[in-house]
């Protein structure tokens, strides 16, 4: 992890990153073939539900942009 980044926003990039994976095409199928129709559809729920609470995070809070030591003009993301 960077030292400008704290691990919240380095959680919340990774979940983003593994949402926008099992947005892919044939991840679903791919699951279902692996784990079967009845797991493997719960596990996607479960996935659905994770995503929903990322992308709300993501769209709303500004919070996990603010880095994560104090300097001079440091606070919000500055696009690093």
């Amino acid at each position: 992890m960077g030292t400008t980044r704290n691990g919240a926003r380095e959680t919340l990039n990774l979940l983003a990153k593994i949402c926008k994976l099992s947005r892919l095409p044939g991840f679903n199928a791919g699951v279902i073939s692996i784990l079967g129709t009845t797991d493997g559809n719960a596990l996607l729920n479960k996935i659905a539900l994770v995503c929903t609470l990322v992308d709300s995070l993501i769209a709303g809070d500004n919070f996990y942009n603010q880095i994560d030591y104090v300097r001079e003009g440091a606070g919000e993301d500055r696009g690093e």
